[in-house]
Formats: C-alpha cells, structure tokens, sequence
C-alpha cells in the first residue's frame, strides 16, 4: 500500500532521495509520515553523522518539541531556510524506525513528487503552533523532571556510545556547549 512520507532537508532541488548514512551506521532515506516531524531536519545544531531533534508524540498523536537549553528552538531554526520534500513509497517495503511509529526507512532511492520551500523555519513552526498541530515547550516553562528526562537521554546515549572514544567528535562537542551540566555529570560518571 502506497503511503505519503516527508523527508526533511538543508538542500534544495532534489528529484530523488538518496540513502545516506547517518549515526545509525547503514544508509538509509529517512521519512516522517507528518511533514512537521520531518521539518525538524531541515537544519541541523550538530554536524553529521549525527543529529538532535528533541520532539515527542503526545497520546493524541500532537507533536511536541521540547527545548533542552535555553533559545534552543530560535537558535536553531530563526533565519534557516529548509525544504519539505513530499514522495509516495510502498509501505510494506519501508523499514520501521524502532522508536518512532511515524519514522520509516528505505534503503533504496525515492523518487520525489513535490518540494516545500521554507523561507524561515522558525516562522513555519510558529504558525504550526498557532494552528494547534504543535506544542513548543519553552526552556523557561520546564519543570525540573522534564528537563531530567531529556538530560538523561542524552547521558545515557553518551555512555552508551562514547565511554571509550575521543571526546573531540561532533557529538560530544554540542553536548560540552549546549548541556554543559549533562557533559560533567558524563565526565564524571565510572566508565
């Protein structure tokens, strides 16, 4: 059954989708079956292969995006342009993203059916939230356990796949700089 998917991306004039590999370590296209997810990835905080989108699903299927330091939202998408590419693919063939039910992976190229240009991301998913169809929690409004829940997600990432690399990797430089706290509890922690 063929399905529309999203992909999010910084380049523009694309007619086929092309894996690539990102921190996952095999190639893949990445789609979102909801254009505001994939428009996450129109800019990026964090160079390749890696990456950071600190979003969720509520239970009535809302998307909320969750800043994990402060300024973080108009940080990274103020001023950014992006692109919002929209292609049909046969969902029996995709591959399910293990953590996000909207998530779906090829492995092969996709071919493109339409392209959104976006002149200010931040601009876009302001009126996304006026619209109702996202919730941006703000740094300031966190209470103390929300900003722990995503703080240890990132800890716990961190002792999983960095303990016993070099520190000098794109990954571990954004956490040093945007969750200065998180990094010395890592630093910290028995490896």
């Amino acid at each position: 059954m063929a399905i529309l998917l999203y992909h999010g991306s910084s380049v523009g004039g694309l007619q086929r989708l092309q894996p690539f590999t990102a921190d996952h370590g095999k190639p893949y296209v990445y789609f979102s079956t909801s254009d505001i997810s994939a428009a996450f990835y129109t800019t990026r905080v964090i160079e390749r292969p890696y990456y950071w989108t600190p979003y969720s699903y509520h239970a009535q299927g809302k998307i909320t995006y969750t800043e994990v330091w402060k300024n973080a939202f108009s940080e990274t998408y103020s001023g950014k342009t992006g692109y919002v590419y929209c292609c049909e693919a046969d969902d029996k063939k995709l591959l399910r993203f293990p953590t996000h039910q909207s998530l779906r992976l090829s492995p092969d190229p996709v071919p493109v059916l339409r392209c959104e240009k976006i002149e200010d991301m931040h601009n876009w998913f302001l009126q996304r939230e006026c619209e109702g169809k996202l919730v941006i929690q703000r740094y300031e409004s966190l209470d103390p356990d929300q900003l722990s829940l995503w703080h240890g997600m990132v800890l716990e990432e961190l002792i999983l796949k960095f303990s016993s690399a070099d520190f000098n990797n794109p990954y571990c430089r954004f956490v040093q700089e945007k969750m200065p706290a998180v990094w010395k509890l890592f630093v910290h922690e028995p490896q």
